[in-house]
């Protein structure tokens, strides 16, 4: 092969990609991308979850695994490529890096299918979602809150008691009260218990003088 030849190789590119190939690459990648659907949903544990998002997730992979078919091992596609896609500018900002991890995902997951490696995807993807399944339970059986109270008069020890009762170690973090206005911020930590078990204890017990119950996470997620 001399130097005209390896110059045609590198700018014809050496991979063909039949219909059904090209087929098969997108099928594996719908269906990996949406078992990634699936486990976004069902991990989700924001205040609320985004449907647009969630598919945006399927659409960037199978994107992704068109653009690896194309580019393939042709160089002049890959670098045009390249200059296309620095063209692009993204003004969607990811709040949370949960999101952003997703994102990631789908990509890789385009990226193996792409180019063949299904077994790199599937089982990557496997173990991806078992983790993510695993954090998400260990998140909500042990998470920090922020318990907001608001009321005319708000009994202190009554409240306390309450938290007491319930096992719940508490921290009183911030008072602010008036003549007719009292609000009260703990910080406990909710190990066993719901959140929503707690809020509707003060929410339904008039005797304490709560009028509002908050209760937010310090992810900034409000779960009661």
């Amino acid at each position: 092969m001399n130097d005209l030849d390896l110059f045609r190789y590198l700018v014809d590119g050496a991979s063909a990609y039949t219909l059904e190939t090209i087929a098969f690459n997108m099928a594996v990648t719908t269906v990996l991308g949406l078992f990634i659907f699936f486990i976004y949903k069902k991990t989700f544990t924001g205040v609320l979850y985004s449907l647009s998002f969630n598919v945006s997730v399927v659409a960037i992979a199978m994107t992704t695994a068109m653009v690896i078919m194309l580019i393939g091992s042709n160089l002049a596609i890959s670098l045009g490529m390249v200059g296309a896609l620095s063209i692009v500018r993204f003004r969607c900002a990811i709040k949370e890096p949960r999101d952003l991890a997703f994102l990631f995902w789908a990509i890789g997951v385009g990226l193996s299918a792409g180019t063949g490696a299904f077994l790199i995807a599937v089982v990557g993807s496997v173990f991806i979602a078992a983790f993510i399944f695993l954090f998400s339970k260990s998140v909500h059986s042990d998470c920090c809150y922020l318990l907001v109270l608001k009321g005319n008069r708000i009994q202190q020890e009554a409240a306390e008691d309450v938290l007491k009762g319930f096992g719940i170690k508490y921290k009183l973090r911030m008072q602010n009260s008036s003549f007719d206005y009292m609000e009260m911020t703990y910080e406990v930590y909710l190990k066993k218990q719901r959140p929503y078990v707690l809020a509707e204890h003060f929410s339904n017990n008039s005797e304490l003088g709560v009028n509002q119950v908050n209760l937010v996470s310090f992810s900034g997620e409000v779960t009661g």
